[in-house]
């Protein structure tokens, strides 16, 4: 399904950034911890703010005057940003062809992000740990050749040793392609 600029088919999606005569090779969502952080901090800020409105009502304000304002504050300030980490945790990926790397940024309804990469652009992939490898995800970094961009870096990527090593190969099999050209 297509809401303005998201779109919540991902093999559709995929299928619309192929090119001619392309393999798809692996396709990577995000980790639900990043969700998870992001929903952890949203509940902290609701019960700081209910907690505003409830002193706010025991200072005088009138309690339905006290419940709406937090209310409608917590809509405002809360509900939006857990809106879009829902959206960017759900639908951001990582798709590698033999062609490119194609990172898909879907940051709200209104607005998506597509940055794709040339294998011929990258140098070397590799994977780091993120909170001291404790739990199944990590970070996945992209260095391009000199003079085509700046290293790029994934956090909160499920078992990035692994996607490492797949995009790895890859790279490897396209440098081979190009050199037998």
């Amino acid at each position: 399904m297509r809401l303005f600029a998201l779109e919540t088919d991902t093999g559709k999606l995929c299928e619309s950034l192929l090119a001619d005569q392309e393999c798809p090779m692996l396709t990577v969502r995000f980790h639900g911890f990043l969700f998870f952080l992001r929903f952890v901090v949203a509940m902290l800020l609701t019960l700081l703010l209910a907690g505003i409105a409830v002193v706010a009502s025991e200072v005088g304000l009138p309690l339905l005057w006290a419940i709406g304002l937090a209310f409608v504050l917590w809509f405002v300030a809360i509900f939006f940003r857990l809106l879009k980490a829902y959206i960017d945790w759900k639908f951001d990926l990582l798709f590698v062809t033999d062609e490119k790397i194609v990172l898909v940024n879907q940051t709200s309804i209104v607005h998506r992000i597509v940055r794709q990469m040339n294998l011929e652009n990258l140098a070397s992939v590799h994977a780091e740990t993120q909170y001291w490898n404790l739990l199944p995800f990590g970070i996945v970094c992209f260095d391009l050749k000199e003079g085509t961009g700046q290293k790029m870096c994934l956090k909160y990527i499920p078992e990035a040793e692994r996607v490492a090593k797949v995009v790895g190969e890859v790279l490897v099999q396209f440098q081979r392609r190009q050199a037998s050209a």
